[in-house]
């Protein structure tokens, strides 16, 4: 039995040992392939910043200060939560008479607690640095009138009116995000790709690949001759010989 285990291993093809895998390395499969990461990488920063060049519709927004006087927290998250009910909307839209749709108002609204004080923040973005004031005010004016009359909920005092700003700065400005993703993910799929082709590829680059795929160790290499060279060296040892020749 161990005799027919030993016949096996010799039989058996060696393993060819595993690959390690260093920073020379890998700064050699980025230098055969620096136009496969180059590529991609060109190609993603340049839709990027084709996006980033395209004109974006400046948003503006609006906040007023109010105080509730809730007595508990959960009567405040209701209250807060009421500021944005339909039937607060609909009657902001119609008393303002601005163009907007009772769902299309909810989502411009934002409602937030100073420092989880009593002290709510009413904001409102819009296209119009004229318009987001208007709206904000009459939320805070209707929502107001509304609690009281529907909850019986009075108390609450406007502690700051939304104002329209002189010199009104958009929330958000061009930005040049898409142009750093883009060039990011160019560079990572390029990178990916180089590495991914250098694996499959089988060619023999040095004696080091020889070595590890056959398991021996080399004796010597053959020199690359340039063809001109060779060509040259051959000429003069034929000049040599014949002159050896007429001399003899």
């Amino acid at each position: 039995m161990e005799d027919e285990n030993a016949a096996y291993e010799k039989e058996s093809p060696a393993r060819a040992p595993v690959k390690e895998i260093n920073l020379k390395e890998w700064a050699l499969v980025i230098k055969r392939r620096i136009w496969i990461i180059l590529l991609p990488t060109l190609l993603f920063a340049v839709l990027g910043g084709l996006y980033s060049s395209q004109p974006e519709v400046p948003l503006y927004s609006s906040s007023a200060r109010i105080m509730i006087p809730a007595t508990t927290p959960e009567q405040l998250s209701t209250i807060k939560v009421f500021i944005r009910e339909p039937v607060v909307l609909e009657r902001v839209i119609q008393e303002t008479g601005i163009p907007r749709s009772p769902g299309g108002l909810r989502g411009q609204i934002s409602v937030d607690s100073v420092d989880n004080s009593i002290i709510t923040l009413i904001s409102v973005v819009d296209t119009d640095p004229a318009v987001a004031p208007q709206l904000a005010n009459a939320v805070v004016r209707v929502f107001a009138d509304e609690v009281s009359k529907r909850m019986g909920f009075t108390g609450i005092s406007v502690l700051t009116e939304a104002a329209e700003s002189p010199n009104p700065t958009p929330i958000n400005p061009p930005s040049d995000r898409a142009l750093k993703v883009g060039l990011f993910a160019g560079l990572v799929i390029g990178l990916g790709l180089a590495f991914l082709l250098d694996s499959l590829d089988d060619t023999l680059r040095s004696e080091k690949d020889i070595e590890q795929i056959l398991g021996i160790d080399s004796l010597g290499q053959v020199s690359k001759f340039q063809r001109k060279n060779f060509s040259g060296n051959s000429r003069r040892k034929n000049e040599y010989i014949r002159g050896e020749a007429i001399g003899s």
